[in-house]
């Protein structure tokens, strides 16, 4: 019984030179030296930002940064979305720190509690950064905002000194995660309050993952042109950071590839590079989607390798053993897991030849080359497209120089998939890429792959009687 060998989607707690599929640890080293050579210059640089899309692994790279800097930094880490339900996510951030403090040593943190209380209460009022907030915040007692945020910038003073004396380390350093996942009002609320009040402090830093163009979003949505969301975030951070660039998600892919040879006319390719490759060219490359489609073709492949559906024919996936495995078909079907999972318009419309119809003939009308028959798209050798086995195949190619089939993948105005032989209108149509898209789109980036890869068809030897319409089904009834 095979192991399904998964990859989870959350942080790596610890991360090794072998469990980093992303090349995170060479950032991290980066950055971990730059913070332990500046520590004198944390009474002025405060607030410190890593940029990274969602799925990203900002998470881990964070959470490797906190492991790394715990023998000379008291470290901290908030989680923000786990706080979301919380009217104040300032609060829940002071808690937070606060309760971890008391953790290190005996604190004593009643008088900060109380003002930082009401210093933070009513700041998610505020309208603006660096707005005039003395009439937003409820009064208590007799005291003025003036001197709440006096006792407040005291306190928290005292509190950085107190910890010191606890722990015998000098600076704090306060990882904020998962501000992504909240909702916008709230994500800025906490960035303010943090610039604002926060940073009083001598011996603390903020380290913030953000995905900087939901920040920027969030920016516009809530002050739309009065605030330009790139000059907003300067002001928020004094050093900002980005994620490595993953165009190579090779390690990873090894985990799921090994490097089973593929022989063409050519020689021979391994399969992981290939796959790399495929992922590279649709522009597929966020680590985390990535990760969850090469989780779900690995439940496939066990499904496949403990015949599990015993009574419908299986494409020949690779399975990294002796059997029959189809290049093509592997590809095939790692693609309609994203437009499963991603795209499910797209793979609703896969083999949607009606829909292809129309608009072939919507194109065929203005290049005035005449009506294209239904017949002619869906069918090959009279055999209709979508039930016809793939080893049937290339019986059907055109008796051309090679007698090879001429494969054309149609993503026609984002829509199915099609194959057609060489010689059909409908191939002289779509010749012109401006017919397939007049924007970039996955099912574009597909059917480039393929034609410019047209050997992983030519070269396959190991087609199986599945077909098109028996793999979307498996996809869609197994995932």
């Amino acid at each position: 019984m095979t192991d399904l060998n998964l990859l989870d989607n959350l942080p790596i707690e610890k991360l090794t030179p072998e469990t980093d599929y992303l090349g995170l640890i060479e950032k991290g080293d980066l950055i971990k030296t730059f913070l332990k050579g500046n520590k004198d210059q944390f009474n002025r640089i405060k607030m410190l930002s890593l940029y990274g899309e969602w799925g990203s692994g900002k998470s881990t790279l964070m959470k490797y940064l906190e492991k790394e800097l715990k023998a000379g930094f008291n470290t901290y880490f908030f989680e923000a979305w786990q706080y979301e339900k919380d009217d104040n996510l300032a609060i829940s951030l002071r808690d937070v720190i606060v309760s971890k403090s008391k953790n290190k040593g005996e604190l004593n943190c009643d008088a900060f509690l109380k003002v930082s209380g009401k210093v933070l209460k009513g700041f998610g009022k505020a309208t603006s950064l660096g707005s005039k907030l003395i009439g937003e915040f409820e009064k208590e007692e007799e005291s003025t905002f003036y001197e709440d945020l006096e006792q407040f910038k005291f306190e928290f003073k005292t509190l950085e000194d107190e910890i010191k004396a606890s722990t015998q380390k000098e600076y704090n350093i306060v990882f904020i995660d998962d501000l992504d996942r909240c909702e916008p009002e709230q994500v800025l609320n906490l960035l303010s309050a943090i610039k604002l009040f926060f940073t009083y402090g001598q011996k603390t830093i903020f380290f913030c993952g953000i995905d900087k163009k939901a920040a920027e979003e969030a920016v516009k949505t809530k002050y739309g042109e009065v605030v330009k969301s790139n000059e907003y975030l300067e002001k928020i951070f004094d050093i900002s950071f980005t994620m490595p660039v993953h165009d190579s998600l090779q390690k990873m892919i090894n985990h799921y590839f090994l490097r089973t040879e593929y022989f063409n006319v050519n020689g021979s390719r391994h399969i992981n590079f290939i796959v790399q490759g495929f992922f590279q060219k649709i522009g597929f490359t966020n680590p985390r989607r990535v990760k969850k489609v090469l989780n779900k073709y690995q439940i496939l492949r066990n499904i496949k390798e403990r015949k599990l559906l015993k009574n419908e024919v299986l494409p020949n996936i690779d399975v990294r053993k002796r059997e029959p495995n189809s290049l093509f078909e592997t590809i095939l079907v790692l693609y309609l897991i994203i437009l499963h999972e991603f795209y499910p318009l797209f793979f609703k419309d896969f083999l949607n030849f009606e829909k292809k119809a129309l608009n072939l003939n919507r194109i065929s009308y203005e290049k005035r080359t005449g009506e294209i028959s239904l017949r002619d798209i869906v069918t090959i050798g009279g055999i209709e497209l979508s039930e016809c086995p793939f080893n049937e195949l290339k019986h059907y190619g055109t008796t051309m120089k090679d007698n090879r089939l001429s494969i054309t993948i149609c993503p026609t105005n984002f829509e199915s998939l099609m194959i057609s032989r060489e010689g059909m209108e409908a191939s002289s149509l779509l010749s012109d890429k401006r017919f397939l898209s007049k924007e970039k789109s996955i099912e574009l980036d597909f059917y480039e792959f393929i034609m410019n890869n047209s050997n992983i068809i030519y070269d396959d030897h190991e087609l199986s009687s599945a077909t098109f319409a028996s793999v979307k089904k498996l996809i869609a009834k197994a995932l």
